[in-house]
């Protein structure tokens, strides 16, 4: 129970540092404007300065001026946009047998048609040996977040794939929209070499399908956290790794979108960049590229969103202005959030009225064949509550 008295207690103190920590940021965020329209001339010296320097920061490398802005047309029509997204029921260390749900929808808009919307959500059931131990990390014990979350993101690229070339129409534009990053991220929390290896390998067979079949694939992350134009903008400043990061001269504690919101005025993209991740090493030539747009909002507001890309995309202006349009146009739709990623969300969430149907139709088949399904006492005082 949450003691609101107390809480209330310490809102002052919160005020008090929230207003020192605006202003804080307010001259940093002055400081990193300067210096992005500073170095929009002699960008690709600031290039070969990062390349010298070697920061530690994770820094977004360049393509062009990182001041670079752009605009374009209206979505064309007719076309077909597809999405899909993913949800996952985790094995859980207090119910056996062992087992693992991933839920993956496919979502598929055709604009200016009278084609029937696809919207559909399919479920895999894991239960096998082979499908359980592929969830394990050797090196930590047992089953891992990580790997169930790295094998929902490989089913939803596939699905994702799957669906564009069921849908695909010769005469017909086609875009691919994927909810998150396309860079592996998580992957890297498993501190196990070979099972990275293994499960990065085949997510970019994935990626590289798309390339050859030639459709445009994007992801579209709101409100992203990344850092990487600032930690730019840092080595151009001449901050160092050795620099205190909580120095008010310091650009530390910005990210990209707040930069990007004093930059792009709505419906404007930034420059591409490409991120320098070395986890982008095992991505040839399907590695990623992003950029940010300025997503206006009917409500009210407006936010800066991330546009992932591969980077042959990234080198095809034709394709960029054609994904860039089409974000906006689902974003209108949605009110500041692709339309088509909010149905795919919708139709693949599972809810914990379904997870405990799930539970209850394996107890249901483990009593048919006469097996104990068995949950620790712990899972069991969690589902039926005492008190």
């Amino acid at each position: 129970m949450l003691d609101i008295s107390r809480l209330r207690d310490q809102f002052p103190d919160f005020s008090s540092y929230q207003m020192h920590e605006q202003a804080l940021l307010a001259g940093k965020l002055k400081r990193a404007l300067d210096a992005i329209t500073d170095c929009a001339g002699d960008w690709k010296e600031l290039r070969d300065q990062v390349e010298a320097v070697r920061p530690k920061w994770l820094v977004a490398g360049l393509r062009s001026s990182p001041a670079g802005v752009a605009t374009c047309g209206p979505r064309p029509t007719p076309i077909s946009v597809v999405a899909t997204d993913g949800s996952q029921i985790y094995p859980d260390r207090h119910v056996e047998p062992t087992c693992y749900l991933l839920n993956v929808s496919r979502i598929a808009f055709h604009y200016g048609t009278v084609e029937q919307p696809l919207m559909e959500s399919v479920p895999f059931f894991r239960y096998r040996r082979p499908e359980v131990e592929e969830t394990e990390d050797p090196l930590l014990g047992g089953a891992t977040p990580e790997v169930v979350s790295a094998l929902r993101d490989e089913a939803e690229l596939k699905a994702l794939l799957a669906v564009a070339m069921a849908v695909r129409k010769s005469e017909r534009p086609l875009v691919a929209l994927a909810d998150g990053t396309l860079i592996r991220w998580m992957i890297r929390l498993m501190q196990n070499p070979d099972l990275e290896a293994r499960l990065i390998t085949s997510y970019t067979n994935t990626l590289s399908r798309f390339r050859e079949k030639k459709i445009p694939l994007c992801a579209y992350i709101s409100m992203p956290g990344n850092m990487e134009v600032v930690n730019l903008l840092r080595v151009y400043l001449g901050e160092t790794d050795d620099d205190e990061s909580d120095s008010e001269t310091s650009l530390a504690g910005l990210t990209d979108r707040l930069i990007f919101e004093r930059v792009l005025s709505p419906g404007e993209r930034s420059a591409t960049f490409e991120t320098a991740s070395h986890i982008q090493r095992e991505y040839g030539v399907d590695r990623i590229c992003y950029f940010y747009v300025h997503i206006p909002s009917q409500s009210g507001g407006a936010e800066i969103g991330r546009v992932e890309i591969p980077h042959w995309i990234a080198d095809d202006n034709r394709l960029v202005d054609l994904i860039h349009a089409v974000v906006l146009s689902e974003c209108e739709k949605g009110d500041g959030y692709p339309m088509i990623l909010s149905e795919a969300h919708e139709k693949v969430v599972i809810r914990a009225q379904e997870k405990e149907h799930f539970y209850e139709l394996i107890a249901r088949e483990m009593a048919i064949l006469g097996v104990l399904f068995s949950a620790s006492r712990k899972q069991v005082s969690k589902r039926r509550p005492l008190v």
